[in-house]
C-alpha cells in the first residue's frame, strides 16, 4: 500500500486532490457501464423468454440506478472528502451484478454460458472498474477485494463442478483480482509521487515569490509575473536621504568586519523605522539610506510622515551610540517633488526612483545638522501645519543653484534636547 502522508492535513488534500482529478474517468466507466445495459434491455426481448427479460430488467434497472447514483454522487462535496464511501458504492454495485449474474445464468441455454461463466466474466469487470473506480483509496480497495474473494470462494464451493476445475477458476481469479489490486496500487503510488513534487514545487514557488514580495511592492511584483514593464509617475514624493555622519572617519577607526556590523546595525534600526511610519525604504547607497513617503508603496504617506521617520530614526540612533560606546550620529535631508519610479533590467529587481527631486534631497542631506533634519521649500510648505520649523536660509547646491532651506525644530518635533546629556 502506498505510504500515506503523515500530516493529515496534507493527506487529506492529496485525497480531494486525486478525487476530484478522476471524477471524469469515473463518470466515464459508469456511463459506458449503462450504455452497455441499455443495450442488452433492448437486444434481450429478441432471443429471452419474457419471463428472462423481466429478470434480466429488474437486475439491469438495480445497476442502473445504483451507476447514475454513481454519477450523481461525484457532483458532490461528499464524494470527494469521504473516500469511504468507494465500499459503499462497489458493495452496491457487487449485489447488483449478482442479481444480474443470476438472471442471466437463468438463460444458459440460450446465451451457451453458464452460470459459472457468467460469474467469471461479470466480476471481472467489476474488478476492472473497482481498480480504477476506488481513487486514493487503495486500503478501502484491498477490504473490498478480500471480500470479494470470500464470496467467489463460497460460490465456487458450491457450484456443480470438479475440484480441479474449481481450483483453476479460482487461481485464475484471484491473479486477476492481484493485477487489479496492483493497478489500483501503481496508480495511487504514482498519484502520490506527482502530488509531493507538485507540492515540493508549490512551495518552493511560494519562497520566490516571498522573495520578490519583499524586495518589491506587491502590485509591482504581480506585474512583473505578468511580464508588464513597470514604469509610474508620481507628482508629489517626499525623498529622504540618511546620511551616517563622519563615516570616513568611522571607517578608519573601526576594522572591515565591525564596521559591516554597525552598518547593519544602523540600516536595520533605520528599516524597523520605516516599518512602523509607513514610509517606503527604496535602497542603500555606502552609508546613505534613501526612502520616501508617496510613492509606489506609500501613497497615503506624505511630507510629515518623512519628517516622523526622520526624527525616529535619529532618536534610535541615539540609543544605539549610548549603548554601544560608538560615536554613531546621522542627518536628514528631504524634499518634495515629481519622480518617476519603476524597475529596469532584468537581474535583482529593485524598484527605483529618479528624478531631480531625488538629487536635490541629496544635496539637502549635506546641508542637515548632525542629529538634525533640513527640508526643501515644498516639503516645508506641504508640512508647515504639522512641524515646527525654524526661519528658512539661503543655500546654493552644487547642480541646483540657490534655494531655500528649511530646519526642523528637533526639541520640539523630535523630542531632543539641544544637547545630549
Amino acid at each position: 500500500m502506498p505510504g500515506r502522508f503523515e500530516d493529515p492535513a496534507v493527506e487529506r488534500a492529496y485525497v480531494e486532490g486525486e478525487r476530484r482529478a478522476r471524477i471524469p474517468g469515473t463518470r466515464f466507466l459508469a456511463a459506458m457501464g449503462m450504455v452497455t445495459l441499455i443495450s442488452y434491455i433492448g437486444f434481450n426481448p429478441l432471443h429471452f423468454p419474457r419471463e428472462g427479460v423481466i429478470a434480466y430488467n429488474i437486475a439491469a434497472a438495480v445497476f442502473l440506478t445504483f451507476l447514475a447514483g454513481v454519477i450523481g454522487l461525484t457532483f458532490t462535496r461528499f464524494y470527494i472528502a469521504r473516500g469511504w464511501i468507494d465500499i459503499v458504492i462497489f458493495s452496491a454495485l457487487g449485489v447488483a451484478m449478482i442479481m444480474l449474474i443470476d438472471a442471466l445464468g437463468d438463460q444458459a441455454a440460450i446465451t451457451g454460458i453458464s452460470r459459472f461463466g457468467m460469474a467469471i466474466v461479470n466480476l471481472g469487470i467489476l474488478v476492472v472498474f473497482a481498480a480504477v473506480g476506488f481513487v486514493a483509496t487503495t486500503r478501502y480497495f484491498l477490504a473490498w477485494a478480500a471480500l470479494v474473494v470470500v464470496l467467489y470462494l463460497a460460490f465456487l464451493i458450491q457450484a456443480d463442478r470438479g475440484i480441479v476445475n474449481k481450483v483453476y477458476t479460482f487461481t485464475n481469479f484471484t491473479t486477476f483480482l492481484t493485477f487489479a489490486a496492483f493497478v489500483n496500487w501503481d496508480i495511487d503510488r504514482r498519484a502520490r509521487k506527482t502530488f509531493a513534487a507538485q507540492r515540493a514545487l508549490d512551495i518552493e514557488r511560494q519562497k520566490t515569490e516571498d522573495l520578490l514580495f519583499n524586495v518589491l511592492p506587491p502590485a509591482v511584483a504581480q506585474r512583473l509575473r505578468e511580464g508588464q514593464a513597470v514604469a509610474d509617475s508620481f507628482s508629489d514624493v517626499s525623498v529622504v536621504f540618511i546620511d551616517i555622519v563622519g563615516f570616513s572617519q568611522l571607517a578608519r577607526r573601526l576594522s572591515p568586519g565591525m564596521l559591516v556590523k554597525v552598518l547593519n546595525e544602523v540600516f536595520s534600526i533605520a528599516d524597523g523605522c520605516a516599518d512602523r511610519s509607513g514610509v517606503e525604504k527604496v535602497k542603500t547607497i555606502g552609508d546613505a539610506y534613501l526612502a520616501v513617503a508617496g510613492g509606489q508603496a506609500s501613497g497615503d504617506r506624505g511630507a510629515s510622515e518623512a519628517i516622523h521617520f526622520g526624527c525616529e530614526v535619529i532618536r534610535a540612533i541615539r540609543r544605539f551610540a549610548a549603548e554601544t560606546g560608538l560615536d554613531v550620529r546621522v542627518r536628514v535631508g528631504i524634499h518634495t517633488g515629481p519622480v518617476v519610479g519603476g524597475v529596469v533590467g532584468s537581474r535583482r529587481y529593485a524598484y527605483d526612483y529618479w528624478g531631480d527631486t531625488m538629487n536635490v534631497a541629496s544635496r539637502i542631506e549635506g546641508i542637515a545638522e548632525p542629529d538634525g533634519i533640513a527640508v526643501s521649500e515644498s516639503t516645508y510648505f506641504s508640512a508647515r501645519d504639522a512641524i515646527d520649523f525654524a526661519g528658512a536660509e539661503l543655500h546654493t547646491l552644487k547642480g541646483v543653484g540657490e534655494v531655500k532651506v528649511y530646519r526642523v525644530n528637533a526639541a520640539t518635533v523630535c523630542n531632543l534636547p539641544d544637547e545630549d546629556p
